[in-house]
This record gives structure tokens, C-alpha cells and sequence, in this order.
């Protein structure tokens, strides 16, 4: 029996009540995190003003996800004629790539301010509010929150809602701007990419950190170093999160795959204890991962 785990979910949109309701009201669930990178047609009041009746409602913890520095396309264009353009001002030092959602990748030729020019189109079209990881020699992001970052924080400050995820924190000055907005901020630290590594080592103990794989991996360049990487997380927090690529296997499969049950089980042996599940996994896929990870707590 692992009776000391706990599993954090993802809300649908939130317009989608009787999906919410069915998440919360299921014990197995610890809390929520809201992903503010989905459009929910919300302005960042009824936003907030909506998660807080949610969590009067459900007596559950309710993060809101941050995005920060992490990159998303704002405009997409066809790469053969125009640029796309990111949420971020960016620096590279060439050679570069994007990788798109699914690993598709694409040579980036120039970059102009917020402004991309690829060598060639993606395998898939990207939408407006995709998030995209960028490789290269180097990269500077300008500037840490977004705008709807920065009205968030500031309607859930008045709310009294301060729990949050910060995506791609990779120094203490992510921290102290969303201390700024909000100095009762309770703030969840996601790790992923290298300099968010480097910010675990120096300030991983005076935080509950987060380890989230899917973009972690791909900016560290998909190798086997991962399984380090997420040692070293658990090392500097006895009580971080494991997150992403959990029963990632119901994307392409009826039902979980062994792998899965032996992902779960080595971050278990690992000494991850929290959990949270990605956006992908809602509907019926949720119902098949909740029966799952029944089964691996009760194993």
C-alpha cells in the first residue's frame, strides 16, 4: 500500500462544471491546478473570482499555473511567408531549433524581437497559445511574467486565492515578481530547463519544488541524463512534485501500458510521493488513469 501519495489533477475549462464537479468530488484527488495558458474566454477577474468558489465549494487546494517565461505562439503564420511570433522577446546564439508538441522540430533562420523565421514549415499546423521549447548554443528570454500573469496574481490577491505554479522559474527574481503582486504568494516552483536545474541546487531546499519532465526534457535535449536531473530535484526537496508524462501512454492507447505502472514506480523509489497529472489527461482518459493509479496506491 503507498498510503503517503497524493495526486494533484488539471482543471478542464473552466465552463465545463459537470467535469469539475466529477473531479473534485473524487477522493483520490488532493487538488487542482488551474493551466493559465488555456483560454477559458475569461477575463483574470471571473477567472479568479471562479476558482475561488471552487475551492469554497470542494475544500480542495486550487494552484494557479503561472506560465512566465515558458514560450508560446501568439501569432502563427505560415513559416514559408512570414514569421510566428512568441509570448517573449528572444536572444539565441545559433545553431537553434523549435520543437513543437509531438517533437516536431524546425531550424530557426533569424530571430527579430518576439519574431521567429524557420527553415522549414512543422509536420502539424501550432495554433495561437501553443507552447513551443527552443534548443539552442544559448538563449536569453526577456522579462519573467506575462500580463495576464501580472492580473492574476493581482485578482487572486484579492480574492485571497496565493497558491501558485511558476512555470520555468530559473532565478530568485522570479520568485520576488510574483512576491511583489502578492507577498503572500505560496509559490511552487517548476523546474524545466537547465538554469532552472541550476536554481534547485542553490535554492531548492527553501522551496516545494516541482519536476516537470515534459518541457524539462525536451530542454535538456531528450537524453538519459533526465533520470539525474530528477534524482537531484527529489534530493534538494524530499517533497517535490512529480509531474507530466504520467500515463502518457492513453494518448495513443485504449488502456494504461506497463510502462506506465513502471514510471510511477521507479519516481515512487526515486521518493516522489505528489503527483500531478498534465492537461491531456481528462474525460475518459481520467477515468482510466484515476482506476490506474488506484491500482498502483493500493499495490
Amino acid at each position: 500500500m503507498k498510503k503517503d501519495c497524493q495526486l494533484i489533477a488539471t482543471l478542464p475549462n473552466l465552463y465545463n462544471e459537470k467535469e469539475i464537479d466529477k473531479l473534485l468530488t473524487c477522493p483520490l484527488i488532493y487538488g487542482a491546478r488551474l493551466n493559465s495558458g488555456i483560454n477559458n474566454l475569461m477575463e483574470p477577474k471571473q477567472i479568479a473570482d471562479k476558482l475561488k468558489v471552487i475551492k469554497e465549494k470542494y475544500h480542495k487546494r486550487i494552484w494557479i499555473d503561472l506560465k512566465g517565461r515558458q514560450l508560446r505562439v501568439i501569432a502563427w503564420a505560415n513559416p514559408l511567408y512570414e514569421a510566428i511570433e512568441l509570448n517573449h522577446e528572444i536572444e539565441i546564439e545559433y545553431p537553434a531549433k523549435i520543437v513543437f508538441r509531438g517533437s516536431s522540430t524546425a531550424n530557426i533562420l533569424h530571430t527579430k524581437k518576439n519574431k521567429i523565421i524557420l527553415d522549414r514549415p512543422p509536420e502539424r499546423a501550432v495554433g495561437k497559445g501553443q507552447s513551443v521549447n527552443i534548443i539552442a548554443k544559448s538563449l536569453n528570454i526577456k522579462g519573467y511574467l506575462t500580463k495576464q500573469d501580472e492580473e492574476l496574481i493581482k485578482e487572486s490577491k484579492s480574492v485571497g486565492l496565493n497558491d501558485y505554479m511558476a512555470s520555468f522559474t530559473e532565478s530568485i527574481d522570479d520568485i520576488m515578481d510574483i512576491k511583489r503582486l502578492n507577498s503572500k504568494a505560496i509559490i511552487i516552483p517548476k523546474i524545466e530547463s537547465k538554469k532552472g536545474l541550476d536554481f534547485a541546487t542553490k535554492y531548492g531546499q527553501y522551496f516545494n519544488l516541482m519536476a516537470a519532465r515534459d518541457d524539462l526534457y525536451s530542454e535538456i535535449g531528450n537524453n538519459i541524463h533526465m533520470l539525474k536531473y530528477l534524482k537531484a530535484i527529489i534530493e534538494k526537496d524530499k517533497n517535490a512534485i512529480c509531474a507530466s508524462k504520467i500515463f502518457s501512454s492513453l494518448n495513443s492507447k485504449e488502456d494504461v501500458e506497463l510502462a506506465d505502472y513502471e514510471d510511477l514506480e521507479l519516481m515512487y523509489n526515486y521518493g516522489y510521493r505528489t503527483f500531478m497529472l498534465g492537461d491531456d489527461i481528462q474525460g475518459p482518459k481520467l477515468v482510466k488513469a484515476l482506476s490506474a493509479w488506484k491500482e498502483f496506491t493500493n499495490e
